[in-house]
């Protein structure tokens, strides 16, 4: 009798875990509530009359208590992202046709569970606190956030060839980390495990852009995960500094045997004149991030800088450059150091309603040095792009995303303009589907 009732109370702190808001079931517990659960189990209980024990002990509600307790302060959630999408240019089928510039979204011509992702944090709001933040994520997206070595996703290690299926890795932890309130003055954060780089406005997530497609910036000069150690504190109520100690950009485990640092500096001055909810946001990279090269140093500076002039309305700037000491081949063969990538975009974001949004985002972005390979690894070019979302929640946690976006290739050095299945321009129609719970 006793262990049901242990069984019980045990399936009842599951089920209270999923279905009810965590931060108000645990201190806040009365002995009203108590007498609830206690009522509930007994009406609940399962098995012949003859077996069926009596009310709660004293012990066996401690025990709920307890585990109700365990909980208190802890967030759980999570979302699915699918999308079909259709490119002017006409991609072969098959896995990862998309034109270059697309990252995430990268199927054409399908219907494909973009990602599945849940997650589960705690945060650690004053100093001497402890948290942490779990994101486990399935879909076409898990193969793909992690890129680089010495331990990669299946898409580096066995691209697959036009027409084959997918397969692989279909797993994995976008974010596993801990975090400690130092008590510190105001409170030192540390950051400590696998979490989103600093570097980029858009998320890896394309529930929380303005797009669901990603920018140039974000595909190639922003980095998707890190490994490390994050250290934060807020300078004064408007500025937060934070200093990053990590492993080779984008990697689960260091490619070489030096370290990367990063700084980021927010700031939030105060309104100005038409200047309303103005942020400023400086972020920047430095270290060797090359497989078993310890000397050549890469750079990132990234710049955002985001205000209000009107009521639902939002202005965005993002702009970012590289700089690439290490030797890349040319169109004309030669082997050049000293080489840079930089982009500039601009985002209008304007929600009509709670429910109804418009995002548009212009941008141009030059890699003729061929840092990033914007044209296929074939040369170096300069790219734009145009693109319009509608954002639709029909209801609270579920939106609907139709998007048309429209890409040019402005230049290509010694070598042909044409070389998105022979053209130079592309257009993408998008329709995604989100649901968060």
């Amino acid at each position: 009798m006793y262990l049901g009732r242990w069984v019980s109370l045990r399936i009842l702190a599951l089920v209270l875990f999923l279905f009810t808001p965590l931060r108000v079931i645990g201190a806040e517990l009365t002995d009203t509530e108590i007498g609830s659960f206690r009522a509930l189990v007994e009406e609940r209980r399962l098995g012949p009359p003859e077996v069926k024990g009596g009310p709660l002990t004293g012990e066996e509600t401690s025990v709920l208590r307890g585990l109700l307790d365990r909980f208190d302060g802890v967030g759980f959630g999570g979302f699915i992202a699918n999308y079909y999408q259709y490119e002017s240019v006409d991609p072969p089928a098959g896995d990862q046709n998309a034109i270059p510039p697309m990252d995430i979204a990268v199927q054409v011509n399908s219907f494909t569970v973009n990602n599945i992702e849940l997650w589960l944090f705690k945060g650690a709001p004053e100093p001497g606190d402890i948290g942490f933040n779990i994101s486990l994520d399935w879909g076409d997206f898990a193969r793909r956030i992690t890129q680089n070595g010495p331990v990669r996703d299946d898409t580096a290690v066995q691209p697959n060839p036009p027409g084959a299926p997918t397969g692989g890795r279909q797993t994995t932890f976008s974010e596993a980390y801990l975090l400690y309130n130092l008590p510190v003055g105001k409170g030192l954060t540390v950051k400590f495990g696998k979490f989103p780089s600093w570097i980029e406005f858009e998320s890896w997530v394309p529930l929380w852009n303005p797009n669901f497609t990603n920018s140039y910036i974000d595909v190639y000069g922003a980095i998707g995960t890190v490994t490390g150690v994050g250290l934060g504190y807020p300078v004064t109520d408007r500025f937060t500094a934070n200093y990053y100690f990590i492993n080779s950009f984008d990697t689960f485990v260091n490619n070489n045997k030096s370290f990367m640092h990063g700084l980021q500096l927010d700031y939030n001055p105060p309104d100005l004149a038409f200047f309303k909810d103005i942020n400023i946001n400086l972020d920047t990279l430095w270290g060797p991030d090359h497989e078993s090269n310890n000397s050549d140093w890469h750079q990132v500076y990234n710049l955002e800088f985001s205000f209000s002039p009107l009521d639902k309305v939002v202005l965005i700037t993002n702009s970012i450059i590289h700089s690439e000491p290490k030797g890349i081949k040319q169109p004309s063969g030669k082997i050049k150091r000293d080489n840079h990538m930089w982009g500039v975009a601009q985002y209008l974001i304007y929600d009509f309603t709670d429910r109804i949004g418009l995002a548009f985002r212009g941008e141009y972005y030059w890699d003729h040095d061929n840092m990033g390979e914007l044209a296929g690894g074939t040369a170096g070019a300069s790219l734009a792009e145009v693109t319009g979302t509608l954002n639709l929640r029909l209801r609270e946690r579920v939106m609907v995303r139709p998007e048309v976006r429209y890409d040019k290739i402005i230049s290509v050095d010694n070598g042909p303009a044409h070389i998105w299945q022979g053209h130079n321009k592309n257009v993408t129609g998008l329709i995604a589907v989100t649901y968060e719970f």
